[in-house]
């Protein structure tokens, strides 16, 4: 089956990185907007504040030496600063012009504050004086300013510098976010090739692990459990399947013959009639319960019942399993004991339902009790435990059981478990090779398990559910 790919433009991994680019090179020039206005607005305060500063010292020059030293001094200032960025402008108070290189006093109102803004004195005109006026305690008047010709030089290679930046945080979000994008592609086209390999029948392949422990291998991970449930679950449809045939074809099987035989010589005896019809039924019965078994296992299967479950507690349920299946060994002499810590009886509650929880323990003392030989003895032990999972520490509840019984080869513990299994010393007994299937189910269905272990005698099989938290 062929895959087209999905244009690089067009795929979610491109977009998100387009995303995460324009809003990193976003905040980036909102950064750097930010910055140039306040760098700039600094320098303009401290331009001010040099603008006063030159004032104090001109009003302080005064107090000494009069007009002459301000004159004096001013004229040094403009032989250091020839170029016309600071300019000068002293009056007599009768508005004659004494010193500075100002030509004439600014004719505008201030703007808020008591500043004057006109162009620099510096040729060609590319920056803006920022005047004060100052009137002495003779009448004269005293006007200083200073351009912002350093501010805006300042500025603009501030911006150009930011330029020079934005560029270069663009061009490497798109070449990080490309790279990013690429490697993101490439393991999600692992996975999109393992499905589709899946999809054409190999349902052995699964999703490369790479050991790296990050999300791709985590989903990888998870990806190839559920690959295995589903495998698991199919073969388990064969198994039933093949089961089904294998059990239901001889009652269907005698049910068709003693129809046909019915058909062709009706017994004339209405005892014959009667005995024929409750074995018919009885055939019947046996494939309903094995269907309605079925059904049932595969409800259990599919989850839904978790939306139910209430806290039990699993002290008072053994208890009730133990008792009911007290009087049933008694009539083979099979002794059954029960053992159940203090500790664990006042804290064995899980998340579950009740009556499928009953169920699987009942399954599994009917197995032992079936399998016991007369005086045989059945121990049944409810305990607390730790245990891992994928690295993790949690607490369990372990419901086990032994028998005296015959025992299962350790190659056969699994299958037991298949539907519709029985092995080839059960065929005798009574049963539809469900009972075993129902209880991993339920286990399952509560998040536990259901394993057959080796025990001092005869068959050990434990029951683990997690611990209500």
């Amino acid at each position: 089956m062929s895959r087209r790919k999905t244009p690089w433009l067009r795929s979610l991994s491109a977009r998100v990185v387009l995303l995460n680019t324009a809003i990193t090179v976003g905040l980036s020039g909102l950064m750097i907007l930010v910055l140039c206005w306040l760098a700039e607005g600094f320098m303009h305060d401290h331009l001010d504040d040099n603008v006063l500063d030159e004032i104090r010292i001109l009003e302080a020059e005064f107090g000494v030496d009069g007009q002459r030293g301000v004159r004096q001094l001013i004229s040094r200032r403009m032989a250091e600063n020839p170029d016309g960025r600071q300019a000068y402008l002293l009056l007599d108070s009768d508005g004659r012009r004494l010193a500075g290189n100002l030509p004439t006093a600014p004719a505008r109102t201030p703007s808020r504050g008591g500043w004057y803004e006109q162009p620099t004195l510096h040729q060609p005109v590319d920056a803006t004086l920022r005047l004060r006026r100052q009137t002495l305690i003779d009448g004269s008047t005293l006007i200083v300013g200073f351009d912002d010709h350093e501010i805006l030089a300042f500025v603009d290679a501030l911006q150009h510098a930011a330029s020079l930046g934005f560029a270069v945080t663009l061009l490497l979000g798109l070449v990080a976010g490309a790279l990013s994008s690429r490697l993101t592609l490439g393991h999600l086209d692992v996975i999109n090739r393992t499905a589709a390999r899946i999809i054409e029948g190999d349902l052995n392949h699964r999703v490369p692990v790479r050991g790296s422990n990050d999300e791709f291998d985590r989903l990888s991970v998870t990806l190839n459990e559920m690959l295995d449930r589903i495998s698991e679950l199919m073969q388990s449809v064969r198994h039933a399947t093949n089961g089904i045939a294998h059990d239901l074809r001889t009652p269907l099987a005698r049910m068709r013959n003693r129809i046909e035989l019915a058909r062709v010589s009706a017994p004339a005896d209405p005892a014959a009639q009667q005995e024929l019809l409750d074995e018919l039924s009885q055939e019947v019965d046996r494939v309903l319960t094995v269907f309605a078994s079925l059904l049932r296992l595969a409800t259990i299967e599919s989850g839904v019942l978790r939306s139910g479950f209430q806290r039990v507690d699993l002290q008072p349920l053994v208890d009730d399993a133990v008792s009911l299946y007290e009087a049933l060994a008694s009539e083979r002499e099979i002794t059954l004991s029960l053992s159940m810590p203090t500790a664990a009886a006042d804290g064995c509650r899980v998340d579950g339902d009740r009556d499928l929880l009953f169920q699987a323990i009942c399954n599994l003392l009917d197995n032992a009790v079936k399998f016991s030989p007369d005086g045989g003895a059945i121990h049944v032990d409810l305990r607390q435990d730790p245990s891992i999972d994928r690295g993790t520490e949690l607490r369990v509840v372990r419901i086990r059981i032994d028998d005296q019984g015959p025992g299962i080869p350790a190659e056969q513990r699994e299958r037991v478990f298949d539907r519709l299994i029985r092995l080839d010393g059960s065929r005798s007994s009574p049963g539809y090779g469900l009972g075993l299937s129902l209880v991993r189910a339920i286990a399952r269905l509560h998040r536990g398990d259901c394993r057959l272990l080796d025990g001092a005698a005869g068959t050990r099989v434990e029951l683990e559910l997690p611990l209500a938290t």
